[in-house]
């Protein structure tokens, strides 16, 4: 049994960076990891509105402090994230009631003028954790499970949950459906997820994960997508 396990284990597994919310003092670094704070952007670039209200920062993140650069972030410093003011985004490009923006070096950033959009999110520094061991949902599952261990699936292999780069996707509904009706023109894959935390007063719906997909269709790299799922 034990044979059993290791193999189908090695077959799934993939190594994630969760991001730990607070807890320590604020680095003396301005571009550290924030949660419900943006403090850069490119020179030119502005505060993002939703219908001429300022959206909330919901994070950004700082990808050279990584150990690691999971896939699909290997051109990627820094990263920063904002939502729209008053409802959750459904199955939108980005820029509409939300607003993903990377950037290739952040050498290249400068102070992004703030602007107050009335936000409740909690802002606090965030830094990374390797998690070595990190397995899909059900769903997820790439391959065959051997019907030995179906039945001990999820006390043999954990998904862990959390601000999470890499790794697989902590699922509550289903495998991710990437609008519009799963064909979406980029092929997003899923790249990172935010979950929803009461430290950071953040939700997605009910105690939901909203998930960041990377284009992969040609001439759509740098297309982003969003979705999330709730209970």
């Amino acid at each position: 049994m034990d044979e059993i396990i290791e193999s189908f284990k090695r077959e799934i597994i993939r190594k994630a960076i969760v991001m730990d919310i607070g807890g320590f003092r604020p680095p003396e670094d301005p571009f550290c990891s924030w949660f419900g704070k943006v403090s850069f952007c490119l020179p030119g670039e502005e505060w993002p509105e939703q219908s001429g209200e300022p959206m909330h920062a919901l994070a950004q993140v700082n990808l050279t402090e990584f150990p690691f650069k999971p896939k699909g972030l290997e051109d990627i410093e820094f990263i920063t994230i904002f939502i729209g003011p008053k409802e959750l985004p459904i199955d939108v490009p980005n820029g509409n009631n939300w607003e993903l923006r990377t950037y290739k070096s952040i050498k290249d950033l400068v102070p992004l003028k703030q602007s107050d959009s009335g936000s409740w999110l909690k802002p606090f520094p965030m830094k990374p954790r390797v998690v070595d061991e990190d397995f899909p949902c059900w769903e997820d599952v790439p391959v065959e499970c051997p019907e030995e261990i179906e039945d001990m699936y999820y006390d043999l292999f954990e998904n862990v949950g959390g601000f999470k780069f890499g790794g697989w996707p902590t699922l509550i509904q289903a495998e991710i459906f990437w609008a519009p009706w799963n064909k979406h023109e980029a092929n997003p894959e899923y790249v990172f997820q935010v979950d929803t935390t009461e430290k950071g007063n953040w939700m997605w719906g009910d105690n939901g994960v909203g998930y960041f997909g990377r284009g992969t269709s040609k001439g759509k790299k740098n297309d982003w997508a969003l979705t999330w799922q709730c209970y």
